[in-house]
């Protein structure tokens, strides 16, 4: 029986990521070879991550895809406090953009098998030295994981050019690390059977590369600004709603304001009446006039005092503040 993997496969991978997202905390994210943009689906609800890229070759599922990343109902309920853009992108990753330099993290799952020999080479010295990010996780099939796969013969998948050994990984990231200046860690994710692991290794082996401080290897300054060409064509970019817009925050402040006013009113209103209801002794209780209502809530509301400086609003009565309700805005 071939191997079977809890979550899926592609999950683990996608968790992989998810992780070091959150322990890494990266602003800037690219997904290579993103293709129905689950990935980015997954990562744009970190908010940690304020610009999230895809790029993939295949235009027919880009477009029939890239709208599942538009923002949720929620999203402008609740906005973020940080701002967050989507850009989904036609190209290959053997071309060079300029949009795409100096991000923070590039990811690359389960795509350098489906390119030539010589496009991997272009591959490398696009990712590695043009685009020059912080930091990129790399995965692709373990071949010396296949011979547990008792159904399969060759390739794992018809369109993959090859399918390498940890050795032949190995030897392909060291060198990538030499020519640009990275480190790389090896792991994997999808474990072998218990008496296989040792021999075989993961399913997917993974290469995380990690780009040296100032850059001992600087051979991405060799392009000149001629080479900042804007080879993609952008499909898709959408400007996730955030507090640090000012119209989104006037209509926060706005909502909040109504919904506090409304409570304090109903409160004052139903305090009034239980006074007027002690002070008759039991007398049949006349219900306050609409106009003396209209009035109370209209004193509450100008009773209202805004500190946006803090992020907070504070009710006062005349007694001093009452209650506040917490906005979550960030200075800056």
């Amino acid at each position: 029986m071939d191997p079977t993997f809890s979550p899926a496969l592609h999950r683990q991978r996608h968790e992989f990521v998810i992780n070091f997202v959150k322990s890494n905390q990266p602003k800037k994210v690219v997904d290579l070879g993103c293709g129905e943009c689950s990935l980015l689906k997954q990562l744009k609800f970190h908010h940690e991550i304020e610009l999230l890229a895809g790029v993939d070759i295949d235009r027919a599922v880009l477009e029939k895809k890239m709208r599942r990343l538009a923002p949720l109902a929620t999203d402008y309920l609740q906005p973020r406090n940080d701002r967050l853009r989507i850009d989904v992108y036609h190209g290959s990753v053997t071309q060079k953009d300029a949009r795409l330099k100096g991000f923070d993290l590039v990811t690359s799952i389960e795509l350098i098998e489906h390119l030539s020999l010589a496009d991997v080479k272009l591959f490398s010295e696009v990712v590695f030295g043009y685009m020059s990010p912080v930091a990129v996780i790399v995965s692709t099939p373990n071949a010396d994981f296949n011979p547990l796969f008792r159904r399969i013969s060759g390739f794992r998948h018809s369109d993959h050019k090859f399918e390498w050994s940890r050795a032949e990984f190995k030897s392909w990231a060291l060198k990538v690390c030499l020519d640009y200046g990275f480190e790389v860690e090896f792991t994997g994710v999808g474990q072998a059977p218990p008496g296989y692991r040792e021999n075989v290794g993961f399913c997917s082996q993974i290469g995380v590369f990690h780009r040296l401080g100032v850059r001992e290897v600087c051979n991405h300054l060799c392009f000149n600004d001629a080479e900042d060409v804007s080879s993609y064509t952008l499909l898709y970019s959408k400007v996730y709603p955030s507090l640090r817009d000012n119209n989104i925050l006037r209509r926060v402040l706005v909502s909040r304001v109504l919904h506090w006013a409304e409570k304090l009113g109903r409160r004052w209103v139903e305090e009034k009446s239980e006074g007027e209801g002690e002070e008759r002794h039991g007398a049949p209780e006349t219900p306050l006039p609409l106009d003396e209502k209209q009035t109370a809530c209209g004193a509450a509301m100008k009773s209202l005092v805004e500190h946006q400086e803090v992020g907070e609003l504070f009710w006062a009565d005349g007694k001093g503040p009452q209650e506040s309700c917490k906005l979550g805005r960030r200075s800056g």
